[in-house]
């Protein structure tokens, strides 16, 4: 995997979450509307089938990239979980009640070619404005007030990623919730997001 500074290896765990996405939404007629999102960084959420009012999202799948730097060229080992049928410990796929019944070959084979098709445009372009445009229409957070932790506690807008290293914006809140014009870039690595309690902390 020949990476270079403009499409920085990072960037394979929004890949991978978006081909994930894509896939499913593009997998037959009708599934454009199955309610799954993308929780920063690298989970697949969907909305809870127990909420009738579709303001709950639940897990239901992650991306984990294994990476290491070797003659020249990053070797990456991507791995991808998702719940596809199994009722217990969290909602499955299928409890979303898709709109025709799925064959697991035929989604996983529809997310390797969603995942070959972006992965070539990234090699050439990078994150650009279509990679944001698309990973913004299917991520859960846009707009949302968070407190981080690693900053004292404050509040904070979130204002998307940077597309230089994928860095999470926020931007500093202040009294009665204005912003202060502070913005703060947070690394995936170093911090986790508990998007209920709406809370950054960082991981231990």
């Amino acid at each position: 995997m020949s990476l270079t500074t403009q499409a920085p290896v990072v960037f394979l765990q929004y890949l991978a979450a978006l081909a994930v996405v894509e896939g499913i939404k593009t997998y037959d007629h009708g599934y454009q509307c199955v309610p799954v999102r993308l929780k920063w960084p690298n989970d697949i959420f969907a909305a809870d089938p127990a909420d009738i009012t579709g303001k709950t999202f639940v897990k239901i799948g992650g991306i984990l990239v294994n990476s290491h730097y070797s003659t020249s060229e990053y070797l990456s080992v991507i791995g991808v979980g998702l719940n596809t049928t199994n009722a217990a410990p969290t909602t499955s796929f299928n409890a979303l009640n898709p709109p025709a019944p799925f064959a697991l070959e035929k989604l996983l084979a529809r997310i390797l070619t969603c995942f070959s098709t972006l992965y070539h445009r990234f090699s050439q372009a990078g994150f650009d404005q279509y990679f944001e445009d698309l990973y913004y229409k299917h991520w859960l957070h846009t707009d949302q007030v968070v407190t981080l932790e690693a900053e004292g506690g404050i509040r904070a807008r979130i204002r998307g990623i940077t597309s230089d290293w994928g860095l999470l914006k926020a931007e500093e809140l202040g009294w009665e919730d204005r912003a202060t014009g502070r913005l703060l870039t947070l690394q995936s690595d170093s911090n986790s997001f508990d998007f209920f309690k709406g809370l950054i902390k960082r991981k231990v």
